[in-house]
């Protein structure tokens, strides 16, 4: 763990502490890269273990540069492995403007949506002071908890070709490379494998799939000088 991190440790603790075993702790690192960026966790409800890799939210975080302009965002969906939906929010810890962590706040309100149904039923009110949007689907979830960067690369590639068995299906060249730029923009790449995994799903050599990723990135470098 970065010694830069190190200091939050203690306050994870007393929140972890404060919140209790419905609301999980995270201390991500970015430091080393986003492979085994989950570096502490307290009250397990995401079903990670240290060394988790960072997830689909983060990528787009680091994309979208949102850091910059705020310090952190809250009341956001979240996926876990299992398929539970929780209520998360996140700080960015940053250093000199660089992204260097995230503390992340994940909150199982199952029991206060049973609850609140239950005064709704009971005495015909909305209780507005819970102040829980519900869904019946998970249409708005924005980010999903991976155990390992392997399974959140194999679940990207699955929504990036939309479940297509590629051995079986001809495409085009400009096909691939519109599924490449898509992960690209993504930053899937950023992931270590990335580039043998997509070789292995288009059966292709790395090196036809690294020629890919140089042509997306001349591409966006072109657009960036119009």
């Amino acid at each position: 763990m970065d010694s830069r991190l190190t200091q939050y440790l203690p306050l994870l603790d007393f929140l972890a502490t404060v919140f209790g075993k419905e609301t999980e702790l995270v201390l991500q690192d970015f430091t080393n890269g986003l492979d085994n960026s989950v570096v502490y966790i307290k009250n397990n409800l995401s079903g990670r273990e240290i060394g988790a890799p960072a997830t689909d939210f983060v990528l787009d975080v680091y994309k979208s540069k949102v850091y910059l302009e705020k310090d952190f965002l809250v009341n956001y969906r979240t996926k876990t492995i299992t398929g539970k939906e929780l209520y998360s929010s996140s700080f960015f810890v940053k250093d000199k403007g660089q992204l260097i962590g995230m503390i992340c706040i994940n909150a199982d309100k199952s029991k206060l949506i049973t609850l609140k149904h239950l005064f709704e039923s009971s005495l015909g009110v909305l209780n507005e002071e819970l102040n829980i949007k519900e869904q019946d689907n998970g249409d708005n979830v924005v980010e999903n908890f991976y155990a390992s960067a392997d399974s959140l690369i194999e679940d990207t590639i699955i929504k990036e070709t939309q479940g297509k068995d590629l051995s079986k299906s001809r495409m085009t060249k400009d096909e691939k490379v519109a599924i490449v730029r898509s992960l690209y923009q993504k930053g899937f790449f950023d992931f270590k494998d990335s580039v043998s995994r997509i070789a292995e799903v288009f059966h292709m050599s790395e090196v036809s799939i690294y020629k890919y990723v140089q042509q997306v990135k001349q591409e966006e470098e072109q657009s960036k000088t119009i």
